[in-house]
C-alpha cells in the first residue's frame, strides 16, 4: 500500500482546527452559556453553595458578590488579565463540554504534522541538505512539542473559574510548542534553500521574508510568553497591559492579538503555500506473509 502525505496539509489542518474552535466556541457561548452566567446562581440555590462553580465571585473587583450573575465582559479571565482573550469562549458551560469533544481534531492534526515533519527532517538530513546541528535540535525539540502539544488539552480540565493559573499553564505550554513549531518550519526553509517561483518567491525573497518572520514572532511571542509565564505565578499580568492602548484597546490586547497574527493566520497561510507546491512524503505500507498450519496440515496465509 502507498499512501501521499502532504505534510504542511496537516500542519494548515491544525491551524483551520483551531480558529474553527474558537469561532464556534464564542458563538456557543453567547447563545448559551451567556445567558445562565447573567441570570446568576439558579433561584433556590442554599447559601452555602451560592460560591459554587461559575458564580464564585466573592470579593471581585467588579462588584460582585457569591451567586451573583455576570457578562462575558466581567468573566474570571478579564478580571485576572484586564481582558478577556480566546480562552473564555470554552470556559463556562456547556461551550467547554462541546468544544472538548471537538477538540481532539485539533491536537491529532498537529500530532499527526510533528510526526511526519520530524520524518521529512530526518530523510532530508539523510541526503545532506541539513546540517547535523539542526538535526540534532530536531530529535530535541521534537518530543517536547509533542508532549506540550497534548498537554494543551488540560484546559479543559483545569478550570479557569476555579484556578486561573493552573488553567493558563496549559495555555502557556502550548505557546512554547507553536514557537518550536515556528522556529524549526522557517529553519528549515531557509537551511534548505526552498523558492516557490509559482508566486514570484525565488531562493533569497523566500529566505528574507522566512527571516523577517521569524524575528518578529520570536520578538512577539517573547513578549506574550513572559506575560502568559507571570500570570501562571502570579494569579494576573503586569499592571502595565491592563493599561490602554486607546480607549477600549489595553496592551494586553493588542499583545494577543498581534501574537495571533504571527502564529495562527500566517502560519496558517505559509502552510498553504507549502501544502501546494512542496513534493508529499510517500508512505509504503507493507507486511510479510506470516503462515500458520490448518487443521488438514496445509499452510494458510493470513495476509489475502
Amino acid at each position: 500500500m502507498t499512501i501521499k502525505v502532504a505534510v504542511e496539509k496537516w500542519r494548515f489542518l491544525f491551524y483551520f482546527f483551531f480558529l474553527s474552535m474558537v469561532v464556534i466556541a464564542t458563538q456557543i457561548t453567547k447563545i448559551f452559556a451567556a445567558p445562565l452566567l447573567a441570570v446568576g446562581a439558579p433561584e433556590g440555590t442554599p447559601v452555602e453553595r451560592l460560591g459554587c462553580g461559575a458564580f464564585n465571585r466573592g470579593n471581585s473587583e467588579f462588584g460582585l458578590g457569591y451567586g451573583d450573575g455576570f457578562t462575558l465582559d466581567e468573566s474570571h479571565l478579564e478580571e485576572a488579565f484586564g481582558y478577556g482573550n480566546t480562552c473564555t469562549a470554552w470556559d463556562y458551560t456547556p461551550s467547554r463540554e462541546i468544544i472538548a469533544m471537538y477538540f481532539p481534531a485539533l491536537e491529532y492534526s498537529i500530532v499527526i504534522y510533528l510526526l511526519f515533519n520530524f520524518v521529512t527532517d530526518m530523510l532530508t538530513y539523510e541526503r545532506g541538505m541539513l546540517p547535523e546541528w539542526y538535526f540534532s535540535m530536531s530529535k530535541v525539540l521534537f518530543p517536547i512539542a509533542i508532549f506540550l502539544s497534548i498537554q494543551f488539552r488540560m484546559i479543559f480540565v483545569l478550570i479557569a473559574y476555579e484556578n486561573v493559573q493552573t488553567h493558563t499553564a496549559a495555555f502557556l505550554g502550548f505557546q512554547f510548542a507553536l514557537v518550536i513549531i515556528a522556529i524549526m518550519n522557517t529553519m528549515y526553509i531557509v537551511l534548505t534553500g526552498m523558492s516557490y517561483p509559482d508566486i514570484c518567491l525565488n531562493r533569497t525573497l523566500t529566505s528574507i521574508i522566512a527571516k523577517i518572520y521569524l524575528v518578529c514572532n520570536l520578538i512577539i511571542s517573547t513578549v506574550k510568553i513572559y506575560a502568559t509565564a507571570y500570570a501562571v505565578a502570579t494569579g494576573t499580568v503586569p499592571d502595565l497591559l491592563k493599561t490602554d492602548v486607546k480607549p477600549g484597546l489595553k496592551w494586553s490586547k493588542l499583545i494577543d492579538n498581534i501574537w495571533m497574527l504571527f502564529n495562527v493566520l500566517l502560519p496558517l497561510a505559509i502552510a498553504c503555500v507549502r501544502m501546494r507546491f512542496e513534493e508529499p512524503l510517500i508512505v509504503e505500507i507493507t507486511m510479510p506473509k506470516h503462515g500458520y498450519e490448518g487443521p488438514a496440515g496445509e499452510t494458510t496465509s493470513l495476509v489475502r
